[in-house]
């Protein structure tokens, strides 16, 4: 038999087998699990502490004694780094794995009491924060803490902390398309919005400073003024601002000087209603033929109203259009000396009033009475009115020009019919 062999005995034991101890083997008595088994060292004698776990605290079934779950870092000792693919595992191998020849010892920990040097020292992980503020090993410098962001709808969201700069402050009536969604009406009053009113073509002197504009509406939209601009400018900055915030796609202007409303709607659907489209509204409908049927309700004392102011716009006196004016009662008639622009206003007492409801997207015209112009007023107010009557007769002479030319015939079927060559023979004979 080669002697690294050990031979065999009855029922197949090797002749070294000794089997569990007689009872009170090891003077544990009275029977029972013996106190020395090839994992247990012999006797009652308590396995040592480590600075780490103290004495007491072990099973018998770990060599080197470690905790069990939920013992959290015991003796303020930090937690140590997880393997992630972005860090490699710091704290050595996790417990039972056999230790790694050669591996030196964690920087700034001393090894464990009899453990050998390289031995993994991973230990169970568990959540909560690191005790005593002490920063984990490898970590770098700590990153901006994230602030909750209060929404109002019970949830916290975070948000990093950014400088505020002159590129965040745009101004709400900004022209432009790309500063706001442009409303419909229907959709401003489903959610309640509360829509302003730009300060341009608001009433001058509300408390605020701010521009205005200057204009009386007898004179086309060319003689409107801006109140910063010097005598004998035409308006033209801030013709395209929003006229409300939010944009709105059309809106409506009433007024206590006159029964008819004046619908504004927008050139540019996509950038809303402008300071623009409501002066060129309101020059449209004040140039606008009184019909029959305003005049029929119209009491004596407007009547008598009409028939001077008719008179006066018409004649040589200042501040008045004249002779060029239509031969006919246009609407600016009925406002007598009430035309000079006092702003547009949002007023919904003054709309529930006089519309007997609660209407959304309108606003009311102040029809102020207009100031004794100045002598450089008067010349530009001749000067625009006589650009506008000769841009006019251009367009006049440039349709009629090209209508001659043309070699296709008239779209539209003259105002009387041809007689008939039928019925002119028969007469004839």
């Amino acid at each position: 038999m080669p002697p690294a062999q050990t031979p065999l005995q009855g029922q197949g034991f090797s002749a070294d087998y000794l089997g569990f101890p007689p009872q009170g083997f090891g003077g544990g008595g009275g029977g029972g699990a013996p106190n020395a088994t090839p994992y247990r060292p012999p006797g009652n004698m308590q396995p040592p502490g480590t600075p780490y776990v103290p004495a007491g605290a072990q099973t018998g079934y770990s060599t080197f004694q470690q905790p069990l779950p939920g013992y959290g870092y015991p003796m303020g000792m930090p937690p140590m780094a997880m393997a992630t693919p972005y860090m490699p595992m710091m704290a050595g191998m996790p417990p039972g794995m056999p230790p790694m020849a050669g591996m030196p010892p964690m920087a700034g920990m001393p090894p464990m009491a009899g453990m050998p040097m390289g031995m993994g020292m991973g230990m169970p992980f568990t959540p909560g924060p690191v005790p005593g503020g002490v920063p984990m090993p490898g970590a770098g410098p700590a990153a901006q803490p994230m602030q909750p962001s209060h929404s109002g709808n019970g949830r916290a969201y975070a948000y990093h902390v950014k400088d505020k700069g002159p590129w965040d402050q745009v101004d709400k009536f900004a022209e432009g398309g790309d500063y706001g969604p442009v409303l419909k009406p229907l959709l401003v009053q489903k959610l309640k919005v509360k829509v302003e009113v730009n300060p341009l073509i608001s009433p001058p002197g509300d408390g605020t400073e701010h521009d205005y504009l200057k204009w009386n509406m007898l004179f086309p939209s060319g003689n409107c003024q801006r109140s910063n601009d010097r005598p004998g400018r035409s308006w033209s900055f801030g013709r395209d601002a929003p006229a409300t915030w939010p944009r709105i796609t059309t809106l409506r202007i009433i007024s206590r000087a006159f029964p008819w409303t004046i619908d504004v709607p927008a050139q540019h659907p996509e950038v809303g209603v402008t300071c623009g489209d409501v002066i060129e509204a309101i020059h449209a409908s004040m140039y606008t033929r009184l019909s029959q049927g305003q005049y029929d309700h119209a009491d004596a004392r407007q009547r008598r109203l009409l028939s001077e102011s008719y008179w006066h716009n018409r004649s040589t006196a200042d501040g008045v259009p004249g002779g060029r004016l239509q031969q006919t009662l246009l609407r600016f008639d009925w406002l007598g000396s009430d035309t000079w622009f006092g702003g547009v206003l949002d007023d919904p007492a003054l709309v529930h009033e006089l519309c007997r409801c609660s209407l959304p997207c309108t606003f009311v015209l102040v029809c102020a009475k207009r100031p004794h112009p100045s002598e450089a007023e008067i010349l530009a107010q001749e000067d625009g009115t006589r650009m506008e009557e000769d841009r006019h007769r251009r367009r006049s002479r440039s349709r009629a020009t090209s209508r001659a030319g043309s070699t296709r015939p008239p779209t539209r079927p003259p105002s009387r019919a041809p007689p008939d060559d039928g019925s002119t023979t028969s007469s004839a004979a």
